[in-house]
């Protein structure tokens, strides 16, 4: 049987189907299988190439590294805004070197803190305030602004580096990280490292991508220094363990299979913050809400 290659996001009572994407497991078939559902979505719509943002960490520089390694066309930008640490914007000049076309083409590396300071002032003096995750959310969306410009001007489109955790999670910025195409956004952040240690095999220069996979995750926003200590947790494990329990829990209970002590175990999961991320992120999960007219 030919399996699809995309699907629609699960609905968020659909466990059994989180469980099945939470075991998903690294293989070569999939690197094979992420190649080529890249290179059939620009074949399909005529598409010239994918516009890429590359921060310096693993989901941006592992698609840049793949497409480098199966000849996908692409065009990479490293955009940094105020906040970015020097190392942050070193490994993406590294992976854009690298793995990105002629360097000398055009320029890869962009500063967009001008953008990102006068779209901030113009708000605070109408709203005499801000907070820190707003700025952060206006510093992605800043950055999604450049990109899908860039994509419309070179007849492209705009790659999506969210994974599995992070739709889990709602860790992305509306309108602010989600592209066009989304390779990994079904995809465990532990299988997305594994995959790139394989991928590893396959590049001339595996450097850039090896430094990007050692690197502390932060979403280069400025909100705090990790990802995961936004999260509350310590690994990628621990949040897919965690969702592995809940979603267990909440498939019996579904199911009118529950255990004696799944009430109690589903109510302490639900005080962890990512179980509450997931809990008060739907909207973001069901993306627009259009009203039924008939």
């Amino acid at each position: 049987m030919i399996r699809p290659e995309s699907m629609d996001v699960p609905r968020e009572d659909d466990f059994g189907t989180w469980l099945d994407l939470l075991g998903v497991e690294p293989s070569a078939e999939l690197l094979d299988r992420i190649a080529r559902f890249l290179r059939d979505y620009l074949q399909t719509h005529a598409l010239s190439c994918y516009v890429l943002g590359v921060s310096g960490g693993i989901d941006s520089g592992f698609l840049a590294a793949l497409m480098h390694a199966r000849s996908i066309p692409f065009v990479p930008f490293s955009l940094v805004i105020e906040g970015n640490t020097p190392e942050e914007a070193a490994r993406a000049q590294a992976i854009i070197r690298a793995y990105g076309p002629d360097a000398h083409s055009m320029d890869h590396t962009l500063d967009l803190t001008s953008l990102y300071k006068a779209v901030s002032s113009m708000c605070e003096s109408v709203f005499q305030r801000t907070t820190r995750i707003a700025e952060g959310n206006l510093k992605a969306r800043c950055r999604m602004v450049f990109l899908y410009h860039a994509a419309q001007l070179v007849r492209g489109c705009v790659l999506s580096t969210d994974q599995l955790d992070e739709l889990l999670t709602g860790f992305w910025t509306l309108h602010g990280d989600v592209g066009d195409v989304s390779p990994l956004q079904l995809i465990p952040k532990t299988t997305e490292y594994q995959l790139a240690g394989l991928l590893c095999a396959e590049l001339d220069d595996p450097a850039p991508l090896e430094a990007a996979m050692a690197a502390t995750p932060t979403d280069g926003l400025g909100i705090s220094s990790s990802d995961l200590d936004q999260l509350g947790v310590s690994s990628y494990k621990e949040v897919e363990e965690i969702f592995r329990e809940y979603f267990s829990l909440q498939n019996r209970r579904t199911q009118g299979i529950p255990m004696p002590d799944d009430g109690e175990r589903l109510a302490a999961l639900q005080q962890l913050t990512v179980v509450r991320r997931f809990e008060s992120t739907s909207f973001k999960r069901q993306g627009p809400v259009v009203l039924n007219p008939l």
